[in-house]
């Protein structure tokens, strides 16, 4: 009975750690840690390795069109810097495509503590990867008022 008892408690005490490390942001949590990677990315050409192939071609045309600088371009996708943590509040999964919510519990930009964010994702070429696609589309289409009203469009849509 001792022994039974004994697996029960270090069976839950596993549960409650690996519970602990995905309210942070990690593992499974995000999608196989693509949040944590764009945590150490310091560049676009970082970052976009973390985007789908879709998101990366919309920010592609609005440098093209000049709704963006080429050096602006991180500008317009979500902060994740070593400062940004973050907490899942839902995820759903349907194939290769997939949605999670995330409540930021610190970030950079201090009003968007307690914030909530809904992420598209996609899994290409085996690797789940930020859809911000149809977005990013959406705002080029749309786009009055010059960059800086576009960026803040692309913004509300995350």
């Amino acid at each position: 009975m001792k022994n039974v008892i004994r697996i029960v408690a270090v069976t839950a005490l596993a549960s409650l750690v690996a519970g602990a490390g995905c309210s942070r942001g990690g593992g499974a949590a995000s999608f196989d840690g693509v949040f944590e990677k764009l945590r150490e990315a310091k560049t676009f050409d970082e970052a976009r390795l973390h985007y789908t192939a879709g998101t990366v071609d919309a920010i592609d045309r609005a440098v093209s069109e000049g709704a963006v600088t080429k050096e602006g371009r991180l500008r317009i996708l979500p902060v994740f810097s070593a400062k940004t943590e973050w907490e899942e509040v839902s995820r759903k999964v349907e194939g290769d495509r997939g949605t999670i919510r995330i409540r930021y519990t610190d970030h950079p930009v201090e009003n968007m503590i307690g914030m909530e964010a809904e992420y598209n994702m996609a899994r290409e070429n085996g690797s789940w990867k930020i859809n911000l696609e149809d977005g990013i589309r959406a705002a080029l289409g749309n786009r009055r008022g010059g960059a800086e009203e576009y960026i803040q469009r692309i913004k509300k849509g995350y």
